[in-house]
Order: C-alpha cells, then structure tokens, then sequence
C-alpha cells in the first residue's frame, strides 16, 4: 500500500472570495515547491473553470499494490477535499512480453501461451489467435468442434461475469453475495475440469478444432448448471442487486457517455450499458452464433442515468442469462462427426499470409494480428485488448468522483490489467 499526500497551497482567487488562510500562515510551512504548486493551479484553472477547487488540492499517489485497485497500477489523484479533481494511470507492472514470446515459438505453441493474456477468459485468447492461424492457413473447423468452441466460451463468460460480481460486491463491502456467487463460480470451473482436465489454463483448442470430444456427462452436466444459475440470477437480485446500500453507491455515478466510449474505443458490456448495440456474436456470422437466437442486452437507465455503474452491472447479470438461453440451444444443436480436422506436427509450418481475427470476450472486443512468413513460427503477433480502451476512460471518468467511490468505478470497469500489460 502506498498513499503519500502532499498539498500544495495557492494564492489564485475563487469565485466565492478569498480562500481561507492557513492556520500555520509562515514562509516556513510552505513547501519547496510552492511557486510551481501555484502556477500549476492557475493551469489547472484555466483547463477546468467549471471545477474550480474549493479547498486545497492534495495530491495522492495510490498503487502499485493496493486493496482499491484491481490489479497492479498507479493512479496520480488530485484532491479537492474528498473529490477527485484530476486522475492518471500508470500500468506496466505485470509486462510479460507475450507477443514477444509468441513470435519466437513454433506455431504448436502458441495456444498455451494465448492462456495468458487473460488468465480469466483463457479460452478466449486461445479462440483468437487458433481463428486467426485458421485463416491464414484455409483449417476448416468441424462443425461439431465449433459448437463445443461456443459452449467453452459461454461457460466462460457465465464464470467471468460471476467474478464480475464479486469484486464489484467486495468494492462496496457487500460479503454475503461474495459466497453466493463464488459457490456457483466453482460448479463451472468443475465443467472445465471435466472436459479439459484444467480449470484455469484450459490449452483445449487446436488449430482446425479442438483437442478431445465432449466426455461422457459432460451437456447433462452443463444443461443442469444453466438451471442452477438460472434460479441463483434471482437470489443475486434479492440480496444484492437492488439493496439499498448498493444502489446508493451506483446509481448515477462514473456515468460513461456515449461520445467518450466513442473516443476512447469501448466495447463490450461497458459500451452496451451506456445503450450502444455493438456485439459481434450477432454481427459476425463466422463466429457460429447465426443459428442461435438470443438477445443483445443494453442499459435502460432505471437509476435515472443510462450508463452508470448499476448498469454496466445489469447489463452482464442479464448477459448470464442470456449465455444461459444460447447454451441450452448448442446443447440441442451439437451433431456428430469429428472434433478435430485433422492432427498437425509439431513443427508444422503456416503458409505465407496474414489474417486479422475478433472475438466478443466478456470484456470486450477482443482481436489478434498475426502475419506468417512460411517459417515455424509467426513473423508477427499483436493483439487488440478491451481493457486498454477502459484505461483510457479513468483520466476522464474519474474526476468529479468522491474518493470513496473510487473502489467502485474501477471495479465497475471491469479492468483486466493481465492481458493490458501482456
């Protein structure tokens, strides 16, 4: 933890009158910096005349482990009192150098090192960059295969959203949803467990399917949890959902306009609550969701103000339920016939090209670059993360926040610094 406030005094008017002189009113209490503290404020001013501060600004410097943020980073906060006036991000703390080490691997690796980008949504960075391969190299998916691609990737969204809730819950101080939905999370990592081996690192995808067929049990299985959660979506709502203490925290605030996702490039969920229609499962037809009917969910501001947090909440709860409709139907739908078209080498080569391939993550969109040169692995791999839009957003989103709502914004924003950093 790390929160080092310093003030910094000014001698700018305010619009109200002079500002309060200081208890202690010494040359010997000023700080060093003073003249520059002075000049900033007269900038700041001048930027913001509508948020002239009231009080003395206090700079706070919070991060890079700390129990408000959601993973490694550091925001430089300017207080006005107990708002926020100013805000920057800071990340790069969990770097690992993933595209780096994806272009010096055989192309038989890369599956296990998509597992990372987000360590969350595993499968979605292995349905990536094994689209992509796909496209460049003409693999054919078997129909079957694809259908057991979708039904991993609702699995995962239903799992994600779920820890969505809780670490929403637990910004807010809410402990008794946390157990609720934490129960409910394990059923479906044991869904992984059954059919990958894995819970987390699934490493199931291959390049023109998928590495085994569905284990005995395994769509009983899955058929009974959309049951469960489809009963457990109403006791979220009694408890928490429309609790008092809650919506006091969400309702109208950090609203996301829509011309701020437009700039900043939002997607997914958090672009959706602000009633922006944008999911390319109804789309992109290529990714095998065109025979699956199910709805779009998007905020209808019932706090009064369309895109705040309790939207961007709603919005993924009802996203559970609808993931719950669309594996119901793949359950239905799943023919026979092969997993996988057909088994490559491990020194297999991919023909010359490149090929840019998206998907709709439970963050957002999700995209990979990759470009082939004929050789045993990939000449380039770049990636498009949703949560590098949602970074974008705080220096904008945050100020005019209370401080003790902090917690709240950024967990709201569904930040996946993993795959920001990668």
């Amino acid at each position: 933890m790390s929160e080092t406030p310093t003030t910094e005094h000014s001698t700018s008017d305010h619009p109200e009158g002079n500002r309060k002189e200081s208890r202690h009113n010494t040359e010997d209490y000023r700080p060093k910096d003073y003249q520059a503290g002075a000049d900033y404020l007269a900038e700041y001013n001048a930027e913001f005349p509508l948020m002239s501060p009231k009080t003395d600004l206090t700079r706070w410097k919070i991060g890079p482990f700390h129990a408000s943020l959601p993973a490694s980073m550091i925001l430089n906060l300017v207080l006005d009192g107990e708002v926020i006036s100013r805000c920057s991000v800071e990340t790069g703390f969990l770097h690992k150098g993933l595209e780096k080490a994806l272009e010096l691997s055989p192309w038989s690796s890369l599956v296990p090192y998509a597992d990372h980008l987000d360590p969350e949504n595993a499968v979605f960075g292995e349905l990536v960059v094994c689209t992509a391969v796909e496209e460049i190299a003409a693999l054919e998916v078997p129909l079957r295969a694809r259908v057991i691609r979708l039904i991993l990737s609702e699995l995962t969204r239903i799992s994600a959203h779920l820890s969505y809730t809780v670490r929403l819950a637990r910004s807010v101080g809410s402990d008794t949803i946390v157990h609720y939905v934490l129960r409910d999370r394990e059923r479906i990592l044991d869904l992984f467990e059954l059919l990958t081996g894995s819970r987390f690192s699934l490493n199931f995808l291959r390049f023109g399917g998928v590495k085994a067929d569905v284990t005995e049990g395994f769509i009983e299985r899955v058929l009974e949890i959309c049951e469960l959660i489809k009963i457990r979506l109403k006791e979220y709502n009694d408890i928490f959902t429309y609790n008092f203490s809650f919506t006091r925290r969400t309702y109208g605030v950090a609203v996301l306009p829509v011309d701020m996702i437009q700039k900043c490039g939002i997607t997914g969920p958090n672009a959706r609550a602000s009633g922006i229609i944008l999911d390319l499962r109804k789309s992109s037809p290529a990714l095998g969701y065109d025979r699956i009917d199910f709805q779009v969910p998007i905020g209808r501001g019932e706090s009064g103000a369309l895109g705040d947090i309790h939207d961007r909440y709603l919005v993924r709860l009802r996203e559970i339920g609808q993931s719950i409709e669309i594996l119901k139907q793949l359950t239905e739908i799943i023919p026979p016939g092969d997993f996988l078209e057909k088994k490559l080498e491990n020194d297999i080569k991919i023909p010359t090209g490149e090929a840019y391939s998206q998907v709709e993550s439970p963050r957002g969109l999700l995209g990979c670059h990759i470009v082939s040169d004929g050789s045993g692995s990939p000449n380039r791999v770049q990636f498009r993360t949703p949560t590098i839009s949602n970074l974008l957003c705080i220096p904008e989103l945050i100020p005019g926040t209370r401080i003790e709502d902090l917690p709240v914004v950024l967990a709201s924003l569904d930040l996946g610094i993993a795959e920001a950093d990668r």
